[in-house]
């Protein structure tokens, strides 16, 4: 269904159209109020929906101009109805009982030709002008949605729209007839058939003077405009050496391009210079697709006419082009054209190109030869079929560049000109930095086989203007710094510093510069013994001898303030400064007690020989609740987490290695004990970062591993391990009996002990603990041809055996 918008558009023009045709009187000025819409045919309705779509008035326009001429609501809304009624196809079949003007039937343009599907070979890709028919991003699709050109010559089927506004209101719409003509109401035939748009319309427009006189004069009232209505279609023949040869319809304002881009263009062998249409039998235009392409000609495009036939024939001149042009591939040249018009075909020479001369492969009747052609002879040298035209890269060296690197202001690449000496280079490089090396420099230079020689010269000469020497084309000046002839200078220092590392060395550096430098002092540092190693120096390390480097030992105060006996010591490039960690320093560690103790909590570590008897009693001792059995703690082990990674991937490549990779480990404790002798070896220290838990004493054990039923259950005192076995199913086929194990709380383990094979003594159960049935690993069967290999090797062994008994 239509949207409202579009509905009352269609509206307003049905009106117009119902008045401008006089529906029910031959005048041309109707009331439109006095229009009866039910009397409205259905075929009109369909005519005025079409006029809309083709004229593409805005809503705006419309209602502007069915006001004017006096359009009523009710009209509207009664037409709004019956164009409804024809959308759900309810419309009534039905003329206007009023006298109406006998017109043309509307003529629908047939289905326009879809572009056919081809698949271009390799050749077809490489041509050029084969991109023009069929890009993605440039199409000749024909459209019936344009401007009518001037000259488009009218035909049998085209539809003329009058429209005529002013002081008279009338709008016409007219079929061509078959004898060539339209007819206008009180005018009578117009024949235009043959005649230009443009012809046209001044034909008409001089014809509707007769009975709008306000058209004429020097100041007309009345207005008249003639515009296309529907277009008829025509049929174009396309045959030859084309992509897709056929019939095609397209819209009577078609082009020659729009019917070669529905059949692909020219083939691998068609050619783009001398297509061909024919028109009534004769050649009529002859088509040079390269004169658009190239010089943007237009009138290559010419317009097309009903049952023409457009004829490509096989090409002529083709020469393939390579090298460095702006556009490489397969062109087309006509009889006579030289080597210069290939190369305004190929864009032009490439920005590298070397254009003094071309190489041409010719094909001769039994081989090939190869023709150089001067630049001076490119417009002379005419083309022949078959031709391989390549252009060369200029070479990669220069005629006038002399260059300079390194120390001065402007290092790169000059001109050379004749009598140019070292100094005037020098000058143009704005001359040598500051850190110039002056003692050495060199002058590299091509030699006749173009191998490199070196001059060197004293630049400190050449400054004084005591030395100098002519360059050459191709020289190449090197200067090098101070900083380029030396080790980076640098000296680094480690130990207690905010930022410890290397630092570049300046002159006259101090210690005190270096700390300052390196942030500072840490908390931690011993400013009363800071070492400076420093290194032996050219004589020394001439000589052998055990010595490796200088020791010296200073107190510098952390304030870095200079003291007299001190602050002349200088540093030297290399020096290592050591910043010592004071001996009595210590980091303030903590540990945490959870659990039953009266103050459970963190606690710094007071001393060094701090134990675990120590940190329960500060933390008020230990509850009534408290199972001392049951007492863990848990111990960092210091890894880093790159450690940790570095050691996970040993034993990604040696599966053998077990190494440790948890960053806190459990230390089993026998808190009772501890508690009973404070002080003991079982007391241990603590250290930073440790965790005592002392748990509620615990009411369950746990079975696990190769048991029918793996189940925690509730502890019962005096009950045995193998009691806890069976209330949990009892050992599994797989269960290696002998290894059962005990984890107690606290960490500590406790295994199985087996006499003589014949008895087991399991360990003692308490609250807590985890019983641990290990399993035997699953084994796999063996394999049909393992069993072979078995019987055939016992086979054998008996058959030796039967020999040897049979010797006896």
């Amino acid at each position: 269904m239509l949207k409202l918008k579009t509905i009352f558009t269609l509206v307003i023009l049905s009106l117009t159209l119902a008045v401008s045709q006089g529906m029910a009187q031959t005048q041309s000025n109707v009331n439109p109020s006095q229009v009866d819409v039910s009397k409205l045919s259905d075929d009109q309705i369909r005519k005025i929906m079409k006029e809309i779509q083709d004229r593409g008035l805005t809503q705006e326009q419309a209602i502007a101009l069915a006001k004017a001429r006096g359009a009523s609501q009710a009209q509207v809304d009664q037409l709004m109805t019956r164009i409804q009624e024809l959308q759900n196809g309810t419309g009534m079949s039905q003329t206007a009982d009023t006298q109406t003007t006998e017109t043309t039937p509307l003529h629908t343009i047939d289905t326009i030709s879809p572009k056919a599907s081809i698949k271009p070979s390799k050749e077809n890709t490489r041509m050029f002008g084969f991109d023009l028919f069929n890009s993605k991003n440039l199409t000749f699709e024909p459209s019936v949605n344009i401007p009518t050109p001037k000259d488009y010559v009218l035909g049998i089927g085209d539809e003329l729209v009058i429209t005529v506004w002013g002081a008279s209101q009338a709008t016409y719409q007219l079929t061509i007839d078959q004898n060539g003509a339209i007819n206008i109401p009180d005018i009578g035939p117009v024949y235009v058939a043959g005649s230009t748009f443009e012809e046209a319309n001044k034909q008409i427009q001089k014809r509707l003077i007769s009975i709008y006189s306000g058209l004429s004069g020097a100041n007309p009232n009345t207005y008249a405009e003639v515009s296309m209505g529907t277009v008829r279609s025509i049929k174009v023949n396309v045959i030859g050496d084309v992509n897709a040869p056929g019939t095609y319809t397209l819209p009577a304002t078609a082009s020659a391009f729009n019917a070669l881009y529905l059949s692909g263009g020219p083939t691998e062998n068609g050619s783009f210079r001398n297509i061909q249409v024919i028109r009534g039998g004769k050649v009529v235009h002859t088509i040079d697709v390269y004169d658009f392409l190239v010089n943007g000609n237009s009138k290559a495009n010419v317009q097309l006419r009903d049952q023409d036939i457009l004829f490509i024939p096989t090409y002529k001149y083709r020469i393939d082009v390579e090298g460095a042009f702006k556009r490489n591939g397969l062109f087309e040249v006509k009889k006579g054209e030289t080597l210069a018009n290939l190369i305004k075909y190929a864009g032009g020479f490439a920005e590298n190109a070397y254009t003094q001369n071309l190489s041409v492969t010719r094909n001769t009747q039994r081989e090939k030869s190869i023709l150089d052609v001067d630049q001076a002879k490119f417009d002379q040298f005419t083309m022949q079929n078959g031709d391989m035209v390549k252009a060369d890269t200029l070479l990669d060296r220069y005629t006038n560049r002399v260059t300079i690197n390194g120390a001065v202001f402007r290092p790169g690449s000059y001109q050379w000109k004749e009598g140019m000496k070292l100094s005037d280079l020098l000058k143009k490089a704005d001359g040598p930095k500051e850190e110039a090396f002056l003692n050495r420099a060199i002058l590299s230079r091509r030699k006749a086989n173009w191998e490199w020689e070196n001059i060197a010269f004293n630049l400190g000469d050449v400054e004084k203007g005591t030395w100098d020497t002519a360059l050459k084309p191709n020289d190449v000046v090197t200067i090098r710094s101070i900083f380029d002839m030396r080790e980076d200078q640098t000296v680094n220092i480690v130990g207690e510093v905010l930022n410890p590392g290397h630092f570049p060395y300046n002159d006259k550096m101090t210690l005190e510069d270096l700390i300052f430098r390196a942030g500072g002092f840490k908390e931690n540092a011993d400013v009363a013994f800071i070492e400076v190693a420093r290194r032996l120096s050219h004589s020394e390390a001439a000589e052998t001898t055990n010595q490796l480097s200088h020791i010296f030992t200073f107190k510098v105060p952390r304030n870095l303030k200079l003291n007299p006996k001190d602050a002349g010591f200088v540093l030297q490039p290399f020096d290592q400064v050591y910043v010592r960690r004071a001996p009595g320093y210590r980091d303030q560690g903590s540990v945490s007690v959870t659990g039953e103790v009266v103050y459970a909590g963190s606690y710094s570590i007071a001393h060094k020989n701090e134990r675990i008897s120590d940190i329960i009693n500060r933390a008020g001792g230990l509850t009534r609740d408290a199972y001392l059995q049951g007492a863990t703690l848990t111990r960092t082990t210091g890894l880093t987490q790159e450690e940790i990674d570095a050691r996970k991937a040993l034993m990604a490549k040696d599966t053998t290695l077990h190494l440790d990779i948890t960053p806190k480990q459990l230390v089993g404790i026998d808190l009772a004990k501890i508690m009973d002798n404070p002080g003991s070896a079982i007391d241990l220290m603590l250290m930073p970062g440790d965790e005592i838990n002392i748990p509620k004493e615990m009411q369950t054990i746990k079975v696990s591993g190769g048991v029918m039923n793996p189940v925690a259950q509730t502890f019962e005192q005096g009950k045995s391990l193998r009691s806890y076995i069976n209330k949990a199913g009892g050992f599994a086929p797989r269960a290696r009996r002998g290894k059962v194990y005990v984890i107690y709380p606290n960490g500590t383990t406790a295994t199985t002990h087996s006499f003589l094979f014949l008895t087991r003594n399991y360990p003692k159960v308490t609250p807590g603990s985890e019983i641990i049935v290990p399993a035997r690993p699953d084994k796999e069967g063996m394999s049909a041809a393992q069993w072979i290999s078995l019987s055939s090797a016992l086979s054998a062994m008996s058959l030796t055996i039967v020999t040897l008994v049979n010797k006896l």
